[in-house]
């Protein structure tokens, strides 16, 4: 049986930083080599790696034309039929909106894990050798195939679809908050305790360059001319930050369906940490009127990853039936009281 060999993508970010005269982090100064060669792995691991160097940008730089990019390079990996797994070293300003759309893009055949550090490999306790380690230890184990995109950071493994960033310094920088971690790796161990809960889809295929998609946030008293900003601005969708289950201030609802008029797409998730969007309540900017005015709810997403899966979508050849494809994105398996009595009925 032929050696696995994985394939290291680095971009960037605090894990490749160096000092800068400033005594300030130069973020993505070091090119992957030269990250990699500080990093202590068993030899079996070791002998496996390749390094490409993709990019050295720090992560707020990173562009939906790079997104493309990076897709288009693990293609080409996949493709090649020899590549066992693929890790991303990555900023974690943008971590999670990278590693979302790789896993609405990529087909599922092998691990692809993206990491990152919340301290750079020149300061005291740096976290980003260990997390290299790691997330290069996850990508080797046959059982992390057919997972999706996952994040490997402080010892534990997330999904995609769920790992935001929790903390702007600490070296527990990601978490899952509402569905909790995957496994955790332990040494040399990876131990993995849940799957995603959502069902694997076939991977989307923007065709295209990916267009603008706003993201507006919702509050007291905000004008809707931050609305009509993103229409001038070009922009091809939006996505409403809401309050609750999915509000916005009364003034708003004109201007919504102005934006519906000149087909700028708008979609509605929830501003909270948990709860989906609803139609709970009638009056004036609740989810329903949103609803009436052409808007669309998307329940389990963040507003950054509802952002990410629009513009994606949106890049497709086929772009019709964007309220089905996005629940269907969005959406993990869900049961209501009739389901369950149907199916404990059918079952007694």
């Amino acid at each position: 049986m032929p050696a696995p060999r994985i394939v290291v993508m680095t971009t960037g970010g605090t894990i490749a930083s160096e000092r800068d005269v400033s005594g300030r982090s130069l973020s993505g100064a070091l090119a992957g080599a030269d990250l990699l060669s500080r990093a202590s792995l068993p030899e079996h691991l070791a002998s496996c790696v390749e390094v490409h160097s993709v990019l050295q940008k720090p992560s707020n730089a990173i562009t939906l034309d790079d997104l493309s990019m990076l897709r288009q390079h693990c293609l080409e990996l996949i493709q090649e039929g020899n590549v066992s797994a693929i890790v991303i070293t990555h900023g974690t300003d943008t971590l999670e909106d990278t590693a979302w759309f790789l896993d609405l893009t990529l087909p599922r055949k092998l691990p692809v894990v993206v990491t990152g550090s919340q301290r750079p490999p020149h300061q005291a306790g740096t976290d980003a050798f260990c997390n290299i380690a790691d997330a290069i230890r996850v990508a080797a184990i046959p059982a992390t195939r057919g997972l999706g995109v996952l994040v490997v950071f402080n010892q534990t493994l997330l999904a995609a679809r769920h790992a935001r960033k929790v903390s702007s310094y600490q070296l527990h920088g990601f978490a899952s908050p509402t569905t909790g971690p995957l496994g955790y790796v332990d040494g040399d161990d990876v131990c993995l305790l849940n799957q995603p809960g959502s069902a694997p889809v076939l991977p989307l295929q923007p065709v295209q360059a990916m267009p603008r998609v706003d993201i507006v946030t919702a509050y007291l008293d905000a004008s809707p001319d931050l609305i009509q900003a993103s229409i001038s601005g070009g922009a091809c969708g939006i996505i409403i930050e809401g309050l609750g289950r999915g509000h916005v201030p009364p003034t708003w609802l004109d201007i919504i369906s102005q934006a519906r008029a000149l087909q700028v797409v708008i979609v509605v998730v929830s501003s909270c940490l948990a709860g989906p969007v609803h139609q709970s309540y009638e009056f004036a900017g609740s989810l329903a009127s949103l609803e009436q005015a052409g808007a669309i709810p998307v329940r389990d997403l963040n507003a950054r990853k509802a952002r990410i899966a629009l513009s994606v979508l949106l890049a497709e050849s086929d772009t019709s039936n964007l309220a089905i494809k996005l629940k269907a994105l969005s959406e993990p398996s869900r049961f209501n009281d009739n389901v369950i009595q149907t199916r404990c009925t059918s079952s007694a």
